[in-house]
């Protein structure tokens, strides 16, 4: 077995957790790890399973010292931790996904520059620093365009500029820094590949198609879904030349662009774990959560098969009514629900999974007749990255 093999009671620490957190914890004791925690706040719902938990701030040093001495190997479950703290946490402890990676897509400027480099498509894009910048750029780029901060972050957005009018409203969103300006790319569907490495081998889970609300929040992934053959290709090409370049270990994803004319544009990569790949915890025989800790204790890579088609129907807090009838009703759907934050209607409620029939056209058809989907989401924010 490898030097960095990990065994049943050793301690994996969890750091930077969404609403993944609870079943990446549980799918860790399962295999028979202790799990240690460390949030910037208090989230018991999400961290009740965990052996031990620590809140504190993330340039704590004290705390995050303590955090790294009593953890065996460190997963940060989701990209927005800084990468600085990664790297403080590996005196401590292994962190077996690594942190190059994680400085690269962090910073979109790199991440472009490192698309750029292993001759990968994305969208035509200037640096700017000021609103003269934006008006001096945005013939080069063309309209739409969209405008967003070079750094990543918990919550921020983007801004589209569809006319020169626009523009000026630009003045209350550029606020220091470096900013990206980038052709909106006018695109007939969107998807998701995610993947898994351990370094040497990559494999493929079926491809995901997307579906966003007006406001670009996300309302379902569908797998396995079908486009043509050489853009299938080229797309699991790309996710095995990025596997290979990024010096990653773990779970990611890309997301891509697909155009009227087949072209194709990868508009990001996402490292850990994302709320897309929870369409194959019903649909597949192994999970990301799963791949996840494989990877981070040594194991080889499980072999991912598709077992049945499934919808993934991301549910908020103005369906809640709606969901729990259909709770009643569907012998079908499979669901998993959030606690917390009960008052706002657009929060993230849960999950559910619609499968049963080897047709994805009829598993839309059973969810289009609900018409739980059919109102207009209140403005909210995903993990998934809404650039």
């Amino acid at each position: 077995m490898a030097e960095d093999t990990l065994y049943p009671g050793s301690t994996l620490g969890i750091i930077g957790i969404n609403h993944n957190g609870g079943e990446l914890i549980a799918t860790a004791k399962q295999a028979g790890f202790n799990v240690g925690v460390y949030v910037d706040h208090s989230q018991p719902v999400l961290t009740k399973l965990a052996d031990f938990t620590l809140v504190g701030a993330y340039n704590d040093k004290d705390k995050l010292t303590e955090f790294g001495q009593n953890c065996d190997a460190i997963i940060y479950q989701t990209a927005s931790v800084d990468s600085q703290v990664l790297r403080y946490l590996s005196k401590f402890a292994a962190v077996p996904q690594g942190i190059n990676g994680l400085e690269i897509v962090q910073d979109r400027l790199m991440e472009r520059a490192f698309l750029d480099q292993i001759n990968i498509n994305i969208a035509p894009y200037v640096t700017v620093v000021s609103l003269d910048d934006v008006y001096q750029s945005i013939d080069s780029i063309g309209y739409p365009a969209l405008l967003k901060p070079i750094q990543r972050g918990i919550g921020e957005q983007s801004m589209m500029i569809r006319r020169q009018s626009d523009i000026a409203r630009a003045a209350n969103f550029i606020d220091t820094g470096t900013y990206l300006l980038e052709s909106w790319i006018d695109h007939t569907a969107e998807y998701t590949m995610t993947a898994v490495t351990d370094g040497k081998d990559v494999n493929i889970y079926p491809l995901a198609k997307l579906q966003f609300s007006a406001d670009r929040q996300l309302i379902a992934a569908a797998t396995p879904a079908v486009v043509d053959d050489n853009i299938l290709t080229e797309m699991q090409r790309i996710v095995r030349s990025v596997a290979d370049s990024l010096e990653y270990r773990g779970v990611f994803a890309l997301n891509f662009y697909v155009t009227t004319n087949g072209s194709l544009y990868v508009k990001n990569i996402e490292l850990g774990l994302t709320t897309v790949a929870n369409v194959y915890d019903h649909s597949t025989n192994v999970s990301q959560y799963e791949e996840q800790v494989r990877t981070t204790v040594g194991m080889p890579l499980h072999i991912i098969r598709s077992l049945q088609p499934a919808l993934l129907m991301v549910i908020r807090g103005q369906q809640e009514e709606a969901i729990s009838r259909q709770r009643l009703l569907k012998n079908n759907w499979q669901f998993r629900l959030f606690l917390g934050n009960e008052n706002a209607t657009n929060r993230l409620l849960g999950f559910a999974w619609v499968t049963g029939s080897n047709s994805l056209e009829e598993l839309e058809e059973q969810v289009d007749d609900t018409e739980v989907w059919s109102e207009p989401l209140a403005p909210g924010d995903d993990d998934h990255d809404s650039e």
